[in-house]
């Protein structure tokens, strides 16, 4: 058969055809890429959402770390139980005792908070400052976030 003129094929390396193209790409990965990117940008404004919701919550924690006097102690309570009771029921609070009933702490700091309040010393000794501090705090972490 050679000596006809036939060529032989080469069979190692064969032709092939070229490799198909990226670019452009079928509409399906668009719209893929729609659909991921509406779901990233809606877990963000979620999470910014709720980051922004409790931000009372950070700006108390912070608040529990530094010293106060009775009546700063009382409006800060306050201000925490604003976020999680209507403003109505809290404006009924007019009594100290009142208001420390909606909190968890120790009889013997309810007594002195409510001795002290509108008082010329009305400032907490360390230790005392300190338990209260560790009660509100503790008490914060049980509130639910809003």
């Amino acid at each position: 058969m050679l000596e006809k003129g036939f060529s032989v094929p080469e069979l190692l390396q064969p032709a092939l055809p070229q490799s198909p193209s990226w670019f452009p790409l079928p509409p399906g990965w668009f719209v893929l890429a729609a659909v991921l990117l509406i779901a990233l940008l809606l877990f963000v404004l979620f999470r910014f959402a709720r980051r922004r919701r409790n931000l009372w919550h950070r700006q108390a924690q912070a608040a529990l770390q530094q010293p106060h006097s009775v009546d700063s102690w009382l409006a800060l309570i306050k201000r925490i139980l604003l976020m999680h009771q209507p403003r109505a029921d809290v404006s009924r609070l007019l009594t100290p005792e009142q208001l420390l009933e909606q909190v968890n702490i120790d009889n013997d700091l309810r007594r002195q908070l409510s001795e002290k309040y509108c008082q010329p010393d009305n400032q907490l000794d360390a230790s005392h400052n300190a338990r209260l501090s560790a009660q509100l705090k503790s008490w914060l972490e049980k509130l639910p976030y809003v």
